[in-house]
């Protein structure tokens, strides 16, 4: 009797032992799911028992559909290993589908955006060890105290590392790009269409150009904690002023990792809250990559030009045309020179469209001499018609081998304007001029630069030898990774590059004479530039692709599914039709 009072005792202070009434259980069992009640225990059981089978229920159906990451085998680890290693191998060494694929008709400005990119690849190089960069070719005595007589300073040289330039070479070609297909629903007369395509672009611009760079800043984090930037810091303060170039800031690292991650965090967020934010003026200077603050400038000059189209989609062509020339002009007048080349790459959009448009229909209808004006008709001889189709083709021949010759002279003025130097452009024959003629209210540097990158992209349209070399493979392939590689390259030249150019200096060549230059010139052949590529490509392949997917994921869940041809947006979108506005 004592041990059943006791036991009694036990069941009041702990509950889930008492035993449990008829009506008790029936509630419990019409609470319970159907899988539970597979479970339910006879009258007696142990609620407790209960618990334990549940959550094993559970556990085993979470383990059913997880992924199984185990090992089952050394050929499975082996199989693993290949799939990683095949993946790092760069994609121009991968067998693929064949190159000779047909181009879309204005893939020859991918080409030109690639090697634009690699000018400011060339140009961080450069500038990071050297000044002469800056000034142009027989400037003379200057309070820098730089020669200025090198061959690579001379006009149309430079271009091949004036990353200023190629800034302005993007904005136009990024005109072009986002309005390339609106034009072509406005003549088309889809206006419906007009304003999916523009609703979907304006939806997926920011996170285009943005998430790519968050990437960027996460993997800035692990090269901040692995001390790839802190032997650099002690350098610069054993030897100040060395090397003498410009040299970018990278992130501060914190006392841990957490601390490391904040700065991120916090770098990130003011220079993405500034594109919301600070509209005018160069956006903000960040401490990752600097360069970056061009993608500021580029998202505020889209929205400028999204605005314009949308508002002039139906106006009378003509007059649309106009309004953007004189748009344009009026925006390089008063220095907002990004605005300006988006709304000049635009207007060469719309030419080129209408250029394409008549060249289409003269090939479905050519124009053909009548009979009564024919030199055959008038002498009635097989010969005579012979001798007048030779002297039309000779014509012809003649008229495009000078309208050729016409646009290859434009280019070369196209280059001219585009190797404007950066200092002293007032102490040089030709820039002197142009410098006098600058708009007072605007910046000569980028205004002139600006001029030459519009003139540029209109030449490109239009000469076919330069239009040829910008569709080879190799251009179309620097074309695609463009972006990835503006990205990359300034994080591996502030790590790896400054690390193997000083220790050359240091170690082999020294400071004097050609062992300076040879000190940048050989690293960056032999270990720069190959790990930039290598690293664009992955970067490319597994930053810049996925977060166009995933633009265009995001779009496809926030759509309103109940709006009309929403259904048909959405195949759109999974089929990549808008993929060309995704390029920049």
């Amino acid at each position: 009797m004592e041990m059943a009072s006791r036991d009694v005792g036990m069941e009041e202070s702990v509950p889930f032992l008492a035993p449990e009434s008829s009506t008790t259980q029936e509630l419990e069992l019409e609470l319970m799911t159907r899988e539970e009640k597979t479970l339910a225990p006879a009258p007696g059981t142990d609620k407790f028992l209960l618990i334990l089978g549940i959550i094993n229920y559970h556990w085993n159906n979470i383990v059913q559909y997880r992924p199984r990451w185990t090992i089952k085998s050394p050929r499975h680890v082996l199989l693993l290993a290949l799939k990683l290693g095949s993946w790092l191998v760069p994609s121009f060494l991968q067998p693929g589908p064949s190159s000779s694929a047909e181009l879309h008709e204005t893939a020859y400005l991918d080409g030109l955006r690639g090697y634009a990119s690699y000018a400011v690849f060339f140009s961080h190089v450069m500038c990071a060890y050297c000044n002469e960069g800056w000034h142009p070719y027989g400037e003379g005595n200057n309070n820098h105290f730089v020669q200025t007589d090198h061959w690579f300073q001379r006009p149309i040289f430079r271009m091949a590392y004036n990353g200023q330039a190629a800034i302005a070479i993007f904005f136009v070609l990024s005109g072009y790009v986002l309005s390339y297909k609106p034009y072509k629903l406005i003549q088309a007369r889809e206006f419906e269409k007009l304003q999916k395509s523009l609703t979907s672009t304006i939806f997926r611009r920011w996170s285009r150009l943005f998430l790519p760079v968050a990437a960027l800043w996460v993997i800035n984090i692990f090269l901040v904690e692995f001390n790839a930037f802190q032997w650099f810091a002690i350098y610069r303060i054993d030897n100040p002023g060395m090397p003498p170039g410009v040299i970018e800031e990278y992130l501060d690292r914190g006392e841990s990792f957490g601390g490391t991650v904040y700065n991120a965090y916090k770098d990130f967020f003011e220079f993405a809250r500034a594109t919301l934010w600070r509209w005018m003026g160069s956006g903000m200077i960040p401490k990752v990559d600097a360069h970056t603050w061009t993608l500021h400038v580029e998202f505020r000059s889209s929205c400028v030009l999204f605005l314009c189209l949308h508002g002039t989609s139906r106006m009378q062509p003509n007059l649309r045309l106009a309004f953007f020339v004189l748009s344009s002009a009026t925006a390089l007048y008063w220095d907002e020179w990004a605005i300006g080349t988006f709304l000049a790459g635009s207007s060469i959009a719309d030419l080129d469209l209408r250029m394409r448009r008549r060249r289409a229909q003269s090939r479905s209808s050519p124009n053909e001499f009548p009979n009564s004006l024919s030199l055959g008709s008038l002498r009635g001889t097989h010969r005579s018609t012979k001798i007048t189709a030779l002297k039309e083709w000779t014509l012809s021949f003649v008229e495009s081998q000078g309208d050729q010759l016409f646009w290859a002279v434009i280019f070369i003025w196209a280059l001219l304007f585009l190797s404007y130097p950066t200092i002293g452009a007032n102490r040089v024959a030709f820039y002197s001029l142009l410098w006098d003629w600058s708009p007072p209210t605007a910046y000569d540097l980028f205004f002139w630069l600006s001029v030459g990158g519009i003139v540029l992209v209109f030449v490109a349209g239009r000469f076919r030898i330069l239009q040829q070399g910008l569709e080879t493979p190799f251009s179309q392939y620097i074309g695609k990774t463009s972006f990835a590689m503006y990205l990359v390259h300034g994080s591996v030249i502030k790590t790896l590059g400054h690390y193997v150019v000083i220790n050359s200096w240091l170690h082999i060549t020294g400071y004097s004479g050609w062992g300076y230059a040879m000190g940048i010139v050989v690293p960056f052949l032999l270990c720069i530039a190959p790990v930039t590529i290598v690293a664009t490509d992955w970067f490319w392949r597994g930053v810049d692709i996925p977060t166009v997917r995933f633009g265009k994921w995001l779009e496809t869940i926030c759509l309103d599914k109940s709006l009309p041809s929403t259904k048909l947006n959405i195949l759109e979108n999974v089929r990549g039709r808008d993929a060309k506005s995704d390029s920049e």
